[in-house]
């Protein structure tokens, strides 16, 4: 039976829908500029509108946001949660998670350049794991 995501998911529920919506994104409009945003970048309200949600819930997506960048940085990849900025100055969100080492825009560069397709997306399960682990949101 198929179950669809909506209103009351949790926190970790939410991360696999970003997830699929971010990785979608990043390949099929990571070369062009959405809403007049640089290229390959996703503002937090439209995230929130491709959620189902009013576009002003943008800004409480910080968390399940990092759920998929902590999954991404344990998995070794680029953290998607990268490419998903303010309207006004284009840039993430300042709870950000991305690689030790790098730029947010470094990051940014190599999600929109990674194959997403090849992977099967994370479990929930997976994402759930991430959420209760001892590293999620560790300054």
């Amino acid at each position: 039976m198929l179950r669809e995501y909506g209103r009351g998911n949790r926190l970790y529920v939410q991360a696999q829908q970003i997830w699929l919506i971010l990785s979608a994104h990043a390949v099929l409009r990571g070369k062009e500029s959405l809403n007049g945003l640089p290229k390959g970048l996703i503002s937090y309200g439209d995230l929130a509108e491709l959620m189902g949600k009013d576009r002003r819930a943008g800004h409480t997506l910080g968390r399940q946001l990092g759920i998929v960048g902590y999954y991404c940085l344990s998995c070794e990849l680029p953290p998607l949660n990268v490419i998903v900025v303010t309207e006004k100055e284009e840039e993430p969100g300042w709870r950000v998670v991305w690689t030790p080492g790098n730029s947010v825009k470094k990051d940014q560069r190599r999600v929109l350049k990674y194959a997403w397709f090849k992977l099967r997306p994370p479990t929930i399960k997976a994402l759930k794991d991430v959420y209760y682990g001892d590293d999620f949101g560790a300054d």
